[in-house]
């Protein structure tokens, strides 16, 4: 009986530690998803920009692109240039 008690405890305890564990990890994910949006669509729209073959054209829409995302992260609350 002794035994048993033992491993339930052990097993019940290692459940609990495995939760927190990933419990914390998909925490620390979703705290950055509107960071790696924006640094999605900040690669998408330079990615889109590097097609045009004027180098002083591309550099206007690099700039745009990037104060597009400065701004969409002033909209979601965070400090411009982050």
């Amino acid at each position: 009986m002794k035994a048993v008690k033992i491993i339930k405890g052990v097993t019940l305890s290692f459940l609990v530690c495995a939760v927190m564990f990933l419990g914390a990890a998909s925490t620390s994910e979703a705290g950055n998803r509107c960071t790696d949006r924006c640094a999605d669509v900040y690669r998408v729209k330079k990615d889109a920009c590097k097609l045009i073959p004027l180098k002083h054209e591309r550099r206007i829409c690099e700039r745009r692109a990037k104060e597009a995302i400065m701004i969409a992260n002033t909209d979601a609350g965070k400090p411009a240039g982050q």
